[in-house]
């Protein structure tokens, strides 16, 4: 019986999640109602009230999910035996761009910053910041890896570096995501600037 909740309970939050980020993406965050949400899920409003506590605390859970997902890819680029540390570093970053943008879309995903900070002692908002943290813990890896390949001086401190990257880079990504002039080649060519000027110089140190 109690497994049975339990896949009761993952299918719902399934169904609330798919709805959410359906309407995250169709509409402004700000005119989407959790009732829609809800309904959209053939649920009640206080289901998801139960599940998440907010609207806020929906859509930390949606990218939560989002980055499960994407840590997926990025454990793809740290199986690669590449040569060329601004690449693979800049591919790091894009890809997070990439999947993040096409999971919601840059009006959503201001809200999200937001919310983050708004709510960021909650339990998804805790979540997010774990979630962060594994991104830099991969980042540090990818980088002991480029340091094995002699890309990266020997005695650059790896979690030291991939903070400081992971930091530019979400730099950029509140950039990208607040302005609408800036094109995705664009923010890509900047990307790689900040990253050729970073590396440089660890392969310096």
């Amino acid at each position: 019986m109690a497994e049975l909740r339990k896949k009761q309970k993952a299918e719902r939050q399934r169904r609330i999640l798919a709805a959410a980020r359906q309407r995250f993406k169709a509409a402004d965050y700000r005119n989407v109602k959790i009732e829609t949400i809800a309904a959209d899920a053939d649920l009640s409003a206080m289901t998801v009230f139960n599940y998440y506590g907010s609207k806020g605390g929906l859509l930390l859970a949606l990218v939560t999910e989002s980055d499960r997902h994407l840590i997926k890819k990025i454990n793809a680029i740290l199986e690669r035996d590449s040569d060329d540390a601004i690449s693979v570093v800049t591919d790091f970053s894009l890809t997070i761009f990439d999947h993040a943008f096409s999971y919601l879309n840059r009006h959503t995903w201001c809200h999200v910053l937001a919310t983050s900070i708004k709510e960021g002692n909650s339990s998804f908002g805790r979540g997010l910041a774990v979630l962060e943290h594994q991104l830099i813990d991969l980042l540090a890896r990818l980088i002991d890896q480029l340091k094995q390949r002699k890309l990266i001086d020997a005695g650059c401190d790896a979690r030291t570096a991939a903070a400081v990257i992971y930091n530019v880079h979400n730099a950029r990504f509140i950039e990208y995501a607040s302005n609408r002039n800036i094109t995705r080649e664009e923010v890509g060519a900047i990307v790689k600037n900040d990253l050729e000027f970073i590396l440089e110089r660890m392969a310096q140190a």
